[in-house]
């Protein structure tokens, strides 16, 4: 599992020391004589001269002014998704294998995606990234017609390397099939056997030829060879979650191709990604606390979990425990403590989930009651079929299931590659006992860490500063639970020429595009126009969901109706 070690050097930057604490056809391009390669990350071309000649020196002539052959995207590039992208056009992107040695070996494809156009190209081209790291984002170039400030600009969406329709990764089946303890078990055999399982999936990674070269640096000079495809001198960006990262990133790599760019739910792009981390488990924790539970209290009525926002926590603790203690069968699924807590962290993304997660609670609680030792054994069948529905419909997916693993493996070799890991176990589990003890949801969970058992390579990134930067937007909910707002307040303070736009009493993750007319106007403006907001901006929350649900929740209501009657008999 040994990583070949690579050499970075930066002018003027320390070396960060450890934190304490988370395919297709290989077609090459024309071909021709490969300079010699410039050490990556030895300049900072401030200028669009100055990274031309950078772009020069380090891409072999082979990779420039490729030919794009857009056609329209399969149904193998955007699986499951084909239904809801099925107008988008689709082209491969040659890209050398290792951008420490770009004339060697063969090329590898990054696939990028557009929506059909008709007249005159737009004069500004946006490309988008999902997140993750390691996100297909093939999809998100029809945020073209959904936002309406974009129907003039060009959107790309891109799946990166490692990931997707683009060369993928894999860790075979480590991310599959595999079943860990319960994280509240603390024993001394689970949390041996929780390392084990993530150990295993750190040497499966690195089986993968793919994984010592699946990292932000290589992706950021992906990126700038797509961008010399398109045929742009500059980029504009909008990048959610991770893509944030990958942005601050591109930036301060090469701050001289940086049009207007958008850093949607901001990671702290400052710190490596072990201290990004270390914020969610207190983010995910407030977002539950502070929104979930007071808003299900609201509506004790109709979902029986509590009349304040701590009897709904103390429901969502007894359910917990009786599912760790005996794992529910439903139809073609089991349902144990480990995924009552992954749905719950699911639903905390988006008020939109609030309901869902609300009723499964609800049928849970129901269920319980029905196998405890007052009740009368089984569910009825009507409850448990409509239980596993609610349960896939928010169980985490990426669409398909080879997205799904290439997404896991890519995330992986990222965060691992990227920045360094405490590498002791005992460090680990002691940090989730303390975490999991002030922050249950997720706080015990992060004892496993594959990043933790991953041979790391010698990559050091540039510190992000915000030198020879245009303005750029950071946009950012207040009770963001996958990347807290105190993380984003520490890139906007590093990089001096960013506009903070604040969400108030709002905690979705990932805001633009997503029917907040505020942040969609400013965003909108900046963009299409170029207009700088004259200080930080605040905007107001959309608020959260009724309670009352769909038609399909109207369902469950009857269905726990009937079955609250018949546990109470």
């Amino acid at each position: 599992m040994q990583h070949r070690r690579r050499a970075v050097r930066r002018a003027g930057t320390a070396t960060a020391g450890v934190l304490a604490l988370a395919g297709p056809l290989l077609v090459a391009g024309p071909a021709g004589a490969a300079p010699a390669p410039a050490p990556l990350g030895t300049t900072r071309p401030a200028t669009v001269a100055a990274a031309e000649a950078d772009f020069l020196a380090r891409t072999p002539e082979r990779y420039r002014d490729q030919q794009l052959a857009w056609a329209a995207c399969s149904r193998e590039q955007v699986g499951l998704l084909a239904s809801l992208t099925s107008g988008l056009e689709c082209a491969q992107v040659a890209v050398p294998r290792d951008w420490d040695d770009p004339g060697a070996g063969d090329p590898l494809q990054v696939t990028i995606s557009r929506e059909p156009r008709q007249g005159p190209r737009p004069a500004r081209t946006v490309i988008t990234n999902p997140g993750g790291p390691g996100g297909a984002g093939l999809s998100l170039a029809a945020l073209g017609s959904a936002v309406p400030g974009l129907a003039g600009t060009e959107v790309i969406g891109l799946d990166v390397r490692g990931t997707g329709a683009s060369s993928a990764m894999t860790c075979g089946s480590a991310f599959v099939g595999q079943t860990p303890p319960d994280t509240r078990d603390r024993s001394p055999e689970a949390l041996a056997l929780a390392a084990k399982i993530v150990q295993g999936a750190a040497e499966a990674c690195a089986d993968d030829p793919l994984a010592p070269v699946v990292d932000t640096q290589q992706t950021v000079f992906d990126i700038d060879l797509v961008r010399d495809a398109l045929d742009r001198e500059t980029i504009d960006w909008v990048g959610y979650s991770g893509g944030t990262w990958l942005g601050a990133q591109f930036a301060t790599h090469l701050p001289g191709r940086v049009g207007r760019f958008v850093l949607d739910s901001s990671v702290d792009a400052t710190a490596g990604y072990q201290e990004v981390f270390s914020y969610q488990p207190m983010a995910f924790q407030r977002r539950f606390d502070v929104d979930f539970a007071p808003w299900a209290a609201a509506g004790n009525a109709t979902f029986g979990l509590g009349a304040t926002g701590p009897e709904v926590a103390a429901t969502f603790e007894r359910v917990r425990a009786g599912l760790a203690a005996r794992p529910l069968q439903l139809p073609g699924l089991t349902v144990d403590g480990n995924l009552l807590d992954a749905l719950a962290t699911q639903a905390m993304y988006g008020k939109a989930s609030f309901p869902q997660l609300a009723w499964i609670l609800s049928g849970l609680q129901v269920v319980e009651a029905f196998r405890g030792p007052g009740g009368s054994g089984d569910a009825p069948a009507a409850l448990s079929g409509r239980l596993a529905d609610l349960v896939r419909q928010l169980a985490p997916a990426a669409g398909r299931p080879p997205a799904v693993e290439s997404m896991a493996a890519t995330f992986a070799a990222t965060t691992c590659n990227d920045s360094p890991w405490t590498t002791d176990q005992a460090y680990w589990n002691a940090y989730g006992n303390e975490q999991g003890s002030r922050y249950p949801l997720v706080g015990y969970a992060k004892s496993s860490q594959v990043c933790a058992h991953w041979q790391r390579d010698g990559l050091v990134l540039p510190t992000v500063d915000g030198a020879d930067l245009p303005p750029l937007l950071i946009v950012q909910s207040r009770r963001d639970p996958a990347t807290a707002y105190e993380g984003a307040l520490a890139t906007h303070r590093a990089i001096g020429s960013s506009v903070l736009v604040t969400v108030e009493d709002e905690g979705d993750h990932g805001l633009y595009g997503a029917g907040n007319p505020c942040v969609d106007d400013v965003v909108d403006r900046f963009l299409t126009e170029g207009a700088v907001p004259d200080g930080d901006v605040t905007c107001e929350g959309v608020g959260l969901p009724p309670v009352a649900g769909s038609q399909a929740e109207g369902v469950v209501a009857k269905v726990l109706r009937a079955a609250r009657s018949g546990a109470a008999s």
